[in-house]
C-alpha cells in the first residue's frame, strides 16, 4: 500500500467535520415617543425599529414628525442674514447604522450605548418663502446626513431610550441666491419593546 492509497481510504471512511456556532438571537426593538426637533418649539413624535445585524452593529430605521405649520417671516433681510437662520427642520425619515459599546447581556436589567451615523430624507420649512395666499412658510424636502448616539435602559423586553442626533443638509436659497450648510439638533425620549 502506498501513502496515496491510505490517504484516499482515510478520506472515504472518515467522518465529516462540521464547525459552527450558535446563531445570534434576533434583537428587534420597536421604539416610539417624544421628539424635540430643532428647538423647544419643534415638539413632535418619533417611531422606528432598531435591529441587530451582528454582535456590535445595529440598524435603526424610523421617522419623526413635528405637527403645525411654520409661518412666513417678512422681517428676513437677505442682505444681512445667513440663509441657515431661515430653515426649520420639521419632519424626516432616516436610516442610522450604529456601533454598540460591547458588553454581555444578562437576565433582567441591561443597557446599551450605540453611536450612529446615517442618512435621512428631511422636510424643511423655509421662512423666507411663503405659500401664496397663505402665511405659511414653504416646506420642501432635502437629503441629509445624521450623527448621534442612543442610550437604552432595559428590563427584560421593556425599556426607555434617550437619543441625541444632529441632522445636516446643504441647500440653495433662491431668496439670497446662495448655498449654505445647515445643522439642526434633535433630542428624543422613547419607550422600547424588544422582541
Amino acid at each position: 500500500m502506498t501513502v496515496s492509497t491510505v490517504a484516499f481510504a482515510a478520506a472515504l471512511l472518515g467522518s465529516t467535520a462540521n464547525a459552527g456556532r450558535m446563531p445570534l438571537a434576533s434583537l428587534n426593538r420597536l421604539h416610539g415617543g417624544l421628539a424635540i426637533t430643532d428647538s423647544a418649539s419643534g415638539l413632535g413624535g418619533i417611531v422606528g425599529m432598531d435591529s441587530r445585524l451582528t454582535r456590535l452593529v445595529f440598524v435603526d430605521l424610523g421617522g419623526f414628525f413635528t405637527p403645525g405649520d411654520q409661518k412666513y417671516d417678512s422681517s428676513i433681510n437677505p442682505e444681512t442674514q445667513d440663509p441657515s437662520e431661515w430653515y426649520t427642520l420639521r419632519s424626516g425619515l432616516y436610516a442610522a447604522p450604529g456601533l454598540r459599546i460591547p458588553h454581555r447581556y444578562q437576565d433582567g436589567f441591561n443597557w446599551d450605548v450605540v453611536g450612529r451615523a446615517g442618512f435621512a430624507a428631511l422636510w424643511i420649512a423655509d421662512e423666507s418663502q411663503r405659500i401664496i395666499p397663505d402665511d405659511e412658510a414653504l416646506v420642501y424636502s432635502e437629503a441629509g446626513l445624521l450623527l448621534g448616539a442612543d442610550v437604552l435602559l432595559r428590563f427584560d423586553e421593556i425599556g426607555v431610550r434617550m437619543s441625541g442626533k444632529a441632522y445636516g443638509w446643504h441647500a440653495y436659497s433662491p431668496v439670497k441666491q446662495a448655498e449654505s450648510n445647515t445643522i439642526r439638533p434633535q433630542f428624543t425620549i422613547e419607550g422600547v419593546y424588544q422582541f
